[in-house]
This record gives structure tokens, sequence and C-alpha cells, in this order.
């Protein structure tokens, strides 16, 4: 996500370059054959130029509204899980009696919030289509990672595991059926936002909002020239370039942003969004286990130091 004040043109210009030069050309040999070898037949004046650019404009606004309203979903239900994570790894913290568990194993509070610590990871990289295994190694261990690389979808499967571990704080009456289905409705809101997520992912927009409107973007671009070189003549190929520049950056922009889950500088910031996730659930665990005069977990003291993902030119993922 850009987090910059001002979008760098060298960012869009490495996509449009190469449909602005081959519009140059063709520009400037509108120019030449109107203005020094006269051949005034080359000339459309009476072509409708601003009408034409409205109509395109509003095609524009559609589409970019479109991927907006992706883009601006998929953040939101980012936001959602950082706060159902917050919430699920309170309840877990603070809910689940300890009195009964086994000192000579980890806390199985500890274990459910590196649980939930790792499905937000694992989400991550279902959605940009990478594997998740590192990151269950280093949080869950060997033994988990190996289970988990069965299945294919990864988030699904920590959730089930969850819901496991949960059935075993009941049976070990650490939980009762009260507080089990507090929490068992905030699994399903994990549920939820991972549905959503998957959802914007495999559902593209409508093959109409992405073709139709670049087809008109390039006709408008060809035709422009011959609109307008009988009033400007030599100037005709700065005009006319400038214009096209606008819509056709217009048109990449409403592209990209209609893939908030692909790696790139437009998408949402889920790895910046995972770590603060990981950060604030390994806080509430280290105080949690302060207070209540528990031993910092083994597990705990062999994760790496996090910290937060910090912007990188004006950009973070």
């Amino acid at each position: 996500m850009i987090v910059r004040d001002r979008l760098p043109l060298k960012r869009i210009w490495p996509r449009a370059w190469k449909r602005l030069l081959v519009l140059l050309v063709f520009d400037c040999t509108v120019a030449v054959v109107y203005s020094v070898l006269h051949h005034r037949w080359i000339s459309l004046n009476g072509l409708p130029v601003a009408p034409l650019a409205s109509a395109l404009t509003i095609f524009l606004a559609f589409r970019t509204n479109a991927a907006y309203g992706r883009w601006w979903e998929a953040r939101q239900l980012w936001g959602q899980l950082v706060n159902s994570s917050r919430a699920l790894a309170l309840q877990f913290l603070t809910m689940l009696d300890d009195e009964t568990e086994e000192q000579d194993r980890s806390p199985l509070r500890n274990t459910l919030v590196l649980h939930q610590i790792t499905f937000a990871h694992a989400l991550r990289c279902h959605l940009r289509r990478q594997t998740s295994l590192p990151e269950i190694r280093t949080l869950l261990g060997e033994e988990a990672a190996e289970e988990l690389a069965a299945y294919k979808n990864v988030p699904a499967a920590l959730v089930l595991r969850m819901g496991g571990l949960l059935r075993q704080a009941r049976s070990e009456g650490m939980l009762d059926s009260f507080r089990w289905g507090m929490i068992n409705e905030n699994l399903t809101v994990l549920t939820n936002i991972q549905g959503a997520c998957e959802r914007i992912k495999n559902t593209p927009l409508p093959r109409q909002f992405d073709f139709l409107p670049s087809v008109l973007v390039s006709a408008f671009c060809w035709l422009l020239p011959l609109a307008i070189v009988e009033d400007l003549g030599l100037m005709t190929p700065i005009a006319s370039v400038l214009i096209s520049f606008t819509f056709i950056a217009a048109d990449l922009m409403s592209r990209e942003i209609s893939n908030p889950f692909d790696s790139t500088i437009h998408d949402t910031p889920m790895t910046a969004l995972s770590r603060t996730i990981e950060l604030n659930l390994r806080e509430q665990m280290r105080e949690t286990d302060r207070e209540r005069g528990w031993r910092e977990d083994s597990r705990q003291r062999r994760l790496h130091p996090v910290s937060d993902v910090m912007p990188v030119d004006g950009f973070v993922f």
C-alpha cells in the first residue's frame, strides 16, 4: 500500500511508456502530414472530442468506483481481523481456568493464542498464493507444520485445530458451555472474514468492466490527434500525449487496485497487519503470564523478536 503523500510517476511510467511512445510517433506523423505536407484531409475537426471524453470519463469512473470498493472492503476485512484477533486472545487468556492445567506442558491458553497468530500469517500467505509453512514451523513447531502441510486450505485447518483445543479445554474443566459459546462466535467471525477475502480474491471484476474502458481509452487516444491537429498544428503531439497519459494512467490505476490481495504496491498491507497482530498478541501473553506468576512459555522464548513493518520508499506491504 502507498503511504507517501505523492505517487511517483516512475511507478506508472513503466506500464504506460510503450503505449505513449507509439502514440507520440502517431501524433508527430499526423502533425507533419497536416502542417508540413498540407494534407488537410487527415483532419477530423468535426469529431466531438469533448462529448467522447465525457463519456469515457463516466466509464472510467464506474470501474474506478468498483475497483476501489473491492480494495476498501479488503482493508475493512483485515481491520476486522485485527480486532477479532485481539478479542479472541483476550478470551483465551482470561476465560480459560488454568488451575486444573498440568504444569509440565505449555499453557493451553498460550497455545490457542499462537494458533491465532499463525492464522493471520496463514491467511496472508493463502491469499497471496504463498506457502505458510515457515511461519507455522516458527510459531507451532515442526509437528504442527507436518500435519497442516496436508491441507490445501491452511487457515481453515487452523480454525479447526483451535476448535479442537477448545473442546479439549472444556473436557478438562477449564471452560464451561457459556464461555465456549462466546469464543466459538469469534471463531465463526474468523471463518466469515476468510470467506469474504476469498470471494474478493477469486471473483474478478466482470470482464466488461475491464475490457470496455480499455478499448475506449485506446480508441480515444488514437482519434484525439486527428480531432485537434487543425487547431494546434505542430503542437498537436504535446497536447495529445498529455491528455492521453491522463486517461491511460486512470485506466491502469483502476485496474491495479481491483486486485487487493496481489503482491503489488497497491494491495492491502497484509504483511504489516499480520505483524501487528503478532506483536499485540505476544504482548498480551507476556502480560498475562506476568500477572499470574507463570514462567514464560518455552515456545515464546524460541520465537525471534519481531517489530512493526516500516514503510520502504513510501510503500508498506
